[in-house]
């Protein structure tokens, strides 16, 4: 209903945003900047450094990586979706890759056809990861190493 509401249907700001605000999002975000040093955020304070410099100059450059892997989980998760780009696109230039290969399966049955779309949806996967890698592996043994 919000969708039809914002006037979003059959748009790609009803793909995209509500996959940018989801509370599992929010809560990988909270915990990654919770084991962030603090006194590197009370030296900044210290030297009379605003607010927002302090996130652009400080808080940002360490949190890379938790902003990869939270990229990474969110692609990934979103890419495969197939109900909510069923429920909010209509037109099928505006439909998903996964609901695009449903439609194939209802035509004239062609495996080849069938197993090409399977590897153009997957292969954006790979390469997200194969991007990210450095910072998908660095996010998450951040909080494993103590010293």
């Amino acid at each position: 209903q919000l969708m039809f509401q914002f006037g979003w249907m059959n748009t790609y700001a009803a793909l995209i945003v509500p996959a940018l605000v989801g509370p599992a999002n929010l809560f990988l975000m909270k915990q990654f900047m919770q084991t962030l040093p603090s006194s590197l955020i009370d030296s900044a304070r210290v030297d009379a450094c605003p607010e927002w410099r302090i996130f652009l100059r400080v808080v940002l450059p360490i949190a890379k990586p938790g902003i990869a892997v939270l990229a990474i989980f969110t692609f990934m998760g979103y890419w495969n979706s197939f109900f909510w780009p069923l429920i909010v696109t209509q037109t099928s230039e505006m439909r998903t890759l996964p609901v695009g290969l449903t439609s194939v399966r209802y035509g004239n049955f062609d495996y080849g056809s069938l197993m090409a779309g399977s590897v153009v949806a997957a292969a954006p996967m790979f390469l997200v990861f194969l991007v990210f890698q450095r910072f998908f592996l660095k996010g998450l043994t951040i909080g494993a190493v103590k010293g």
